[in-house]
């Protein structure tokens, strides 16, 4: 009787989810106190921590087959027409949202961002496969400070678990590509503030040992410095919000080893290497007694000349962008023309406004229309990177502002343009040619003849002077070693 009321009482136009041997709608409204006519009582917890929940056999059933074997006649316990059900294991607070989520399939996850731990081990034990489900692909929608928080607790989760460790994994990936983003979201009251300081060392270690933790060098040391004054607030003579260009803190040696202590297991870590030397000089410099004589040495050494012997490993940069083809640099270069901006542009994540995200890659996907087709329609702004197969590794591509779709018109925008330049930027040998022919921008066709205008046609690889500003190559035609679509997302 109860799932009959449940079923009348959902909204036909919510999608229909499968759970269970039944079939259940998101409610329009909470159902959990809409009725009395429960018929289980499922003690939970234990000791002072107990509490007695109220719910309904055909419901539990339907949702769990844990709840579906638990609640058969040959293992449940029944007084009179009640069911009685302990489960002393599973704290109060954990199993209100399990039951909050059992009638309404939704939670608010960032209102229950310290529980989800416990959360993920309860829905795994009682088999409610679909909530598991559901904080996998709604856990990116958490606060970005209790994203952090969230990572810090499945880091101090000492039980091993299954669960835990696969969402730990994503929320680690997911943390790292969007470093330069949660790290520098700061809100207006607290401009100087990071959630960089939120971080545990575990997790901050764990971070920064990977190759494609997305933010700048300079800014890893930066954050590192405020990190370890927020550990150490007993130490006082140092100015409260650090800025090596405002001024230097004044420590003793006393003070100084504490820092050195709280910060060498990060200092391998960080490519001072790859630190561009007037940021080194502004930012590291001054507080050059917190790290290793030799590697200081080292490092000013390098700066002189790159060819001078040095015993210090010198890591890669990091990886910022998945291509085979350019670098941050040219990324730098492409988004500077994107806000249509003419002069001195910006080389740092922190004030980059477009995520690129690869879509497709040649020697990976196809060279053909088809692996275009499947992976690029209908995605919104493109930026498409070509490496052409010549002595000189000149690299030439263009940005579409509106969508790939296969329509077979040409599409009009004053917002696309064309580019050629080398593996590495320079504005010698750089050409940008924008749009001057608006109504001829894109020509979005079904075959081979896709492209811009006909000024760099990608498939039959042809570049035609026509529609754009400049020519970007000097022959018509071209050869291909490698080519790249990525998504353009503002940010």
């Amino acid at each position: 009787m109860l799932l009959y009321k449940l079923l009348n009482n959902f909204d036909e136009n919510v999608p229909t989810k499968i759970v269970g041997r039944r079939k259940l709608r998101t409610s329009k409204r909470p159902l959990y106190d809409d009725y009395d006519d429960y018929d289980v009582y499922i003690q939970i917890g234990e000791g002072n921590d107990l509490e007695i929940f109220k719910a309904h056999s055909d419901v539990l059933r339907g949702r769990s087959a844990y709840f579906d074997t638990a609640l058969s006649p040959n293992w449940a316990k029944k007084e009179g027409n009640v069911f009685i059900f302990k489960k002393p294991n599973i704290r109060p607070d954990v199993f209100r949202i399990i039951l909050l989520f059992i009638y309404n399939t939704i939670i608010d996850l960032d209102e229950n961002a310290k529980d989800i731990c416990e959360l993920l081990i309860a829905a795994d034990e009682i088999n409610l496969n679909e909530l598991i489900e559901y904080i996998h692909e709604n856990i990116t929608d958490l606060s970005y400070k209790n994203m952090i928080s969230f990572f810090n607790a499945l880091n101090n989760f000492t039980m091993y678990h299954q669960e835990i460790e696969n969402i730990k994994e994503y929320v680690k990936k997911y943390i790292i590509k969007n470093a330069f983003r949660i790290f520098n979201n700061f809100d207006s009251l607290h401009s100087n503030y990071s959630l960089f300081l939120e971080l545990e060392n575990d997790c901050l270690l764990s971070l920064i040992q990977n190759d494609d933790f997305r933010m700048d060098e300079i800014e890893i040391w930066n954050n590192l410095i405020k990190w370890a004054i927020a550990k150490n607030p007993t130490v006082s003579s140092y100015i409260s919000i650090w800025n090596s260009k405002a001024s230097t803190p004044i420590w003793n040696s006393k003070e100084i080893e504490i820092f050195k202590k709280t910060i060498q297991q990060f200092i391998p870590h960080i490519r001072f290497f790859q630190i561009p030397p007037d940021d080194y000089y502004d930012n590291v410099h001054p507080l050059s007694a917190l790290l290793p004589e030799k590697l200081e040495k080292d490092i000013n050494l390098y700066f002189i000349d790159p060819e001078i012997p040095i015993s210090s490993k010198i890591s890669q940069p990091r990886i910022l962008i998945d291509s085979l083809i350019i670098k941050m640099d040219h990324i730098y270069q492409i988004a500077h023309w994107i806000d249509d901006k003419l002069g001195k542009k910006s080389h740092s994540l922190k004030n980059l406004q477009y995520d690129f995200n690869l879509l497709l890659r040649g020697s990976r996907d196809g060279f053909g229309l088809e692996p275009f087709k499947e992976k690029c329609y209908n995605k919104g702004a493109t930026i498409v990177i070509i490496k052409l197969k010549d002595k000189d590794g000149r690299i030439i591509g263009g940005y579409n502002p509106l969508n790939w779709s296969g329509s077979d018109d040409y599409l009009s925008t004053y917002g696309s343009f064309i580019f050629s330049f080398q593996s590495i930027i320079d504005s010698s040998t750089t050409i940008l040619s924008r749009i001057r022919n608006e109504r001829s921008a894109i020509y979005d066709s079904k075959d081979d003849k896709l492209g811009f205008g006909r000024d760099l046609r990608i498939f039959n690889r042809t570049c035609v002077f026509t529609n754009y500003e400049r020519k970007i190559i000097t022959p018509r035609t071209f050869n291909v070693e490698d080519y790249e679509v990525f998504e353009v997302e503002r940010i």
